[in-house]
C-alpha cells in the first residue's frame, strides 16, 4: 500500500472538492428529455394566451430540435415569432424563430419556462 504524503493528500482532496462543485450544477440541469413536450405559452402576469407550443426531442430541425406552435394560436407576437426549433444551453431553454433570432427561458422552481428579462416582454412557458 503506498502512502500519501500530507501534500498530495490535500491536492487530491482539492481535486475531488473541485470536480464536485464543478458536476454538482450539472446534475440538476433539465436534459432534452425532461424538456420536451407540450406548453401552454404565458404572457405577463401568466395570463395564458391560449396558444400550445410543443419541443420535440425525437425530431431534429434546422435550428435545433423541432419546435412546433399550434395553428390555432392567435397570439400576435407569438405567431410571428413562430418558433421552429430549440435547444438547451447550460441549462436554459433556447428558442430559435423562423426567422433565425432566439428566446433564451430560465426554469423556475414552479416549473415554468421564463423567458430572460432583458430580452423583452414577460413570456413563459407552462407545461401542460
Amino acid at each position: 500500500m503506498a502512502i500519501i504524503s500530507g501534500r498530495r493528500r490535500q491536492w487530491l482532496g482539492f481535486c475531488l472538492v473541485a470536480a464536485a462543485s464543478v458536476s454538482a450544477p450539472l446534475a440538476h440541469a433539465a436534459g432534452p428529455a425532461e424538456a420536451s413536450g407540450r406548453y401552454s405559452i404565458l404572457r405577463e402576469g401568466d395570463k395564458d394566451t391560449g396558444c400550445m407550443l410543443t419541443l420535440d426531442a425525437r425530431t431534429r430541425a434546422a435550428a435545433g430540435l423541432k419546435a412546433q406552435l399550434a395553428p390555432a394560436c392567435r397570439d400576435n407576437g407569438v405567431v410571428i415569432f413562430d418558433p421552429i426549433g430549440w435547444g438547451l444551453d447550460r441549462g436554459r431553454l433556447v428558442l430559435t424563430a423562423r426567422k433565425g433570432h432566439k428566446a433564451h427561458f430560465d426554469k423556475g422552481a414552479d416549473g415554468v419556462w421564463r423567458r430572460d428579462a432583458k430580452e423583452g416582454k414577460a413570456l413563459g412557458l407552462r407545461p401542460l
